[in-house]
């Protein structure tokens, strides 16, 4: 065998098929009928620099400060009525509700009359408004319980006792509020009794 025939002959970029970028007429269709898909646009790679492509170091995040304005127009939730007064001891809390408490179990405010009389009860706000308040609502239970007597008798004798079987809870009604009272006044909370808290504070008493 010759050294021709034993060297390969080496193939160069001529011999190899090129690939046609264009695309190439379909059988039986001409030049001008030829469809050429659009060239997609080049994208071109945006430089970064090292700065740009180091994230900064994020910061310490605040939460937005709180806010009492009104929401989407709706008005903000008031507090409630009764609050707990400031500078309240045990002391002056147990001896209010006691002052509710004692018209309750022996049906007499002898503990408001006390802390009335007691000397220094001006430096006492909370017993001393306690103690007014719950004096002026005595009163008004008596009141109360004699309208109720009344109203009580009246209606038992139109009805001929019917009424008498239901009516019999009225009486209890001045007892409940009196326990509230205590119980609110035990807690430090100075309760706003309508029309006696406006009429002692008119006074001057509380």
């Amino acid at each position: 065998m010759s050294e021709e025939e034993r060297t390969p002959n080496p193939v160069g970029p001529t011999d190899l098929p090129q690939q046609n970028d264009a695309a190439s007429p379909l059988p039986g269709q001409s030049d001008e009928e030829m469809i050429v898909p659009p060239a997609a646009d080049a994208v071109e790679a945006e430089d970064f620099t090292q700065e740009e492509m180091q994230a900064e170091p994020a910061g310490d995040f605040e939460l937005p400060a709180s806010t009492t304005e009104p929401v989407g127009g709706l008005p903000t939730p008031s507090k409630a009525s009764t609050q707990p007064a400031a500078g309240v001891t045990d002391d002056d809390r147990l001896m209010a509700g006691l002052a509710w408490l004692s018209m309750v179990i022996i049906q007499l405010p002898v503990v408001s009359i006390v802390l009335l009389l007691a000397q220094g009860n001006k430096e006492r706000p909370f017993q001393r408004y306690h103690a007014v308040v719950s004096t002026l609502f005595w009163v008004a239970a008596v009141v109360y319980e004699i309208l109720a007597a009344i109203a009580y008798t009246i209606l038992t004798v139109v009805t001929l006792g019917c009424l008498g079987l239901f009516l019999w809870v009225i009486f209890f009604l001045p007892h409940v509020a009196a326990l509230y009272y205590a119980y609110q006044a035990y807690n430090g909370k100075e309760t706003e009794i309508p029309v006696i808290s406006d009429f002692a504070r008119q006074q001057g008493w509380a």
